[in-house]
């Protein structure tokens, strides 16, 4: 795979994470709390993805600019800030979860950031 491709997939699964996100935040607002499997299934999900940008990170960051290997270490942050938070929240009910929203949104807000970021290099690229 070639790393350009590479690149792609992962800015691809990065936004599919901020888009997860996204949902799951807006529906722990609606609700004031989140079902203890949707808040696992989506945590699961942020540490697989932060695994993977791990490991794959030193192919990633070979042809990378400095703007690009900061938006990329600000995005894997992000991601598992976002992650830390969900394992918080429980409380009194076992099957709901009322993590901080603060915290998901701060995390939410410099994902958002960092794909802008990395979008913002790959247009500058094709143009």
């Amino acid at each position: 795979m070639s790393v350009m491709t590479l690149k792609r997939n992962m800015v691809s699964k990065i936004i599919n994470a901020r888009i997860d996100l996204d949902a799951y935040l807006q529906l722990r607002k609606a609700k004031g709390y989140m079902s203890v499997s949707d808040n696992e299934h989506l945590r699961t999900n942020l540490f697989d993805l932060c695994g993977e940008l791990r490991s794959k990170a030193p192919h990633l960051i070979q042809s990378a600019t400095p703007k690009e290997r900061d938006a990329l270490r600000q995005a894997g942050e992000a991601i598992a800030s976002a992650a830390v938070c969900l394992m918080t929240g429980h409380h009194d009910c076992p099957t709901s979860i009322a993590v901080n929203v603060e915290s998901l949104e701060r995390c939410l807000t410099t994902l958002s950031e960092s794909i802008r970021n990395m979008n913002g290099h790959t247009h500058h690229l094709h143009a």
